[in-house]
C-alpha cells in the first residue's frame, strides 16, 4: 500500500480507513506493507499487528527537498492546502522507496490510497509486473473545486486530468460510494474498471470500550444533561463549519424549545476561541468510542466535504441515534427514517434532535437499526470485499 504519511495517530478519517485496510487484509491475506511519505520508515503489518521497520540509512538520505516539491507543485496550480496530497508527483525519492520494499518482500500487488500514489505504483509495475489498485476516497478533483473556493480553471483542469488520467491507466480502481463511481465514469474512467468497496468500521472496538465514570466530570457534564456528539478533525474546514454551525443555528433553536444539551466536539485541532458556552472540544483522543457512548444523539450538520462519511458508522456502531443533512450520509445507503433523520433545514433538524432526546423509544429504535447497518460493515468484511476483487486481478 502506498500512501499519504500522516497516519499516525490514526485521527482522521482517511488515517483511520488505511490502517484499519492493511489490519485486515493482513489478516485474510498476507503480509501488508504501507509505504508512506515518511522517508525513515514504512510499516509491515502480519497478522493483524503493525510493526514500524526503518530504512536503510543510505535509502534515508535520498529525495529532494520538500519545499522544492511544494514550489514545483505551486507551479503547476495546486492549491497551497492541497500540496500534500501530490508530493509523490514530484518526489523521486518515494518510487525507490517503495521498490526497495517490492524487492525485499516479493510484493506484486500495489495498492494506491489516494491519486498521486497511483503513478509511484504504475512505475513498480513496470518493472516487477503485477496489479496495480487505485483506492479512490474521493473525487479529488471534486472535491478540491467544492472546497478551494479561488481554485482556477486551468488548476482543475490539471487535477482532472491527472485524476482520470490515472485512474484509466492502473488495473482497477476502488470508490468508497456509488456516487463516486459514478462521477468518475461520467468524467471518462472505463465503467467495467471501477467497483465500489465502501468504508468500514470498527464494531468491536465499540462492543469493547467503556465510558470511564469520570468522564462526564472530567468535561463539566452534569449528570442526566441531555448531550449531543460530532467528532472529526477540525482542522478540515468543513468539521469546522459544522461544528460552527452547530453553535450558531442548531443551540439556539434547541433552547427556544426548552431544551439546554451540551455538544460534545471530539478531535484534535479545535478552534482556538469558544464558540458557544454549549460545546465542549476534548481535543485529540485515543479512542472516539466511550466518548460517543456518552451521548444520546449524534448531530451531522455537515454542508460540505467528499466521500464516505466514517463518523456516521461511528455512531451508528455506538448505537446512538443521528440527525444528519443529506450531505452528511452522502456516500451510505441509509434511509431516511429507518437507520437515521435526514433534515437539511436547520429549524427541522433542531426538531429532529429534540424529537429523539424526548422520544426514548424512537432513539432505541433508529440506534437499533444504525448498529446493524454497521455491522454490515466491519472492516474484516470490508477486507474480504478487497480480496474478492483481487482474486480477479490481471
Amino acid at each position: 500500500m502506498v500512501t499519504r504519511g500522516d497516519l499516525f495517530p490514526a485521527h482522521h478519517g482517511a488515517a483511520v480507513k488505511i490502517d484499519r485496510t492493511a489490519w485486515g487484509l493482513s489478516r485474510l491475506a498476507g503480509p501488508v506493507f504501507l509505504v508512506t511519505d515518511n522517508r525513515t520508515r514504512y510499516y509491515r503489518y502480519v497478522d493483524g499487528k503493525q510493526e514500524a521497520v526503518r530504512f536503510p540509512f543510505w535509502l534515508r538520505c535520498l529525495g529532494p527537498w520538500r519545499r522544492i516539491i511544494a514550489r514545483r507543485l505551486r507551479r503547476a496550480r495546486i492549491p497551497v492546502q492541497e500540496i500534500s496530497l501530490y508530493t509523490a508527483l514530484r518526489d523521486w525519492s518515494f518510487p525507490v522507496r517503495a521498490a526497495y520494499v517490492t524487492a525485499r518482500y516479493g510484493v506484486r500487488l500495489y495498492q494506491a490510497e489516494f491519486p498521486a500514489y497511483a503513478q509511484i505504483c504504475l512505475w513498480i509495475k513496470s518493472v516487477f509486473g503485477g496489479c496495480a489498485v487505485l483506492v479512490e476516497h474521493n473525487v479529488e478533483f471534486e472535491r478540491i473545486r467544492d472546497q478551494v473556493t479561488d481554485l482556477s480553471h486551468a488548476g482543475y483542469r490539471w487535477l482532472r486530468q491527472t485524476e482520470i488520467g490515472l485512474c484509466n491507466r492502473v488495473d482497477r480502481v476502488v470508490t468508497v460510494s456509488r456516487r463516486d463511481r459514478a462521477l468518475l465514469i461520467r468524467h471518462g474512467v472505463d465503467a467495467d474498471h471501477v467497483h465500489v468497496i465502501p468504508h468500514g468500521v470498527d464494531v468491536a472496538a465499540f462492543d469493547t470500550s467503556h465510558t470511564p465514570d469520570d468522564l462526564c466530570k472530567r468535561l463539566g457534564i452534569a449528570p442526566g444533561r441531555p448531550t449531543l456528539v460530532y467528532h472529526g478533525t477540525f482542522r478540515y474546514p468543513p468539521n469546522l463549519e459544522a461544528i460552527r454551525i452547530l453553535a450558531s443555528e442548531i443551540l439556539p433553536r434547541l433552547n427556544a424549545r426548552g431544551l439546554d444539551p451540551l455538544v460534545l466536539a471530539i478531535g484534535a485541532d479545535p478552534p482556538d476561541r469558544d464558540l458557544h458556552p454549549q460545546v465542549v472540544f476534548s481535543g485529540g483522543v485515543d479512542s472516539v468510542a466511550p466518548y460517543i457512548k456518552a451521548a444520546h444523539v449524534a448531530v451531522v450538520p455537515l454542508l460540505k466535504g467528499g466521500g464516505t462519511r466514517m463518523k456516521v458508522l461511528d455512531y451508528f456502531a455506538a448505537g446512538v441515534p443521528v440527525v444528519s443533512t443529506a450531505k452528511g450520509v452522502e456516500g451510505l445507503e441509509v434511509r431516511d427514517g429507518i437507520q437515521l433523520l435526514v433534515h437539511d433545514d436547520w429549524d427541522a433538524f433542531a426538531a429532529g434532535v429534540a424529537r429523539l432526546l424526548r422520544e426514548k423509544a424512537l432513539a432505541r429504535t433508529l440506534g437499533t437499526a444504525g448498529r446493524r447497518f454497521a455491522e454490515q460493515h466491519d472492516w474484516l468484511t470490508i477486507a474480504g470485499h478487497y480480496v474478492d476483487l483481487y482474486t480477479r486481478c490481471p
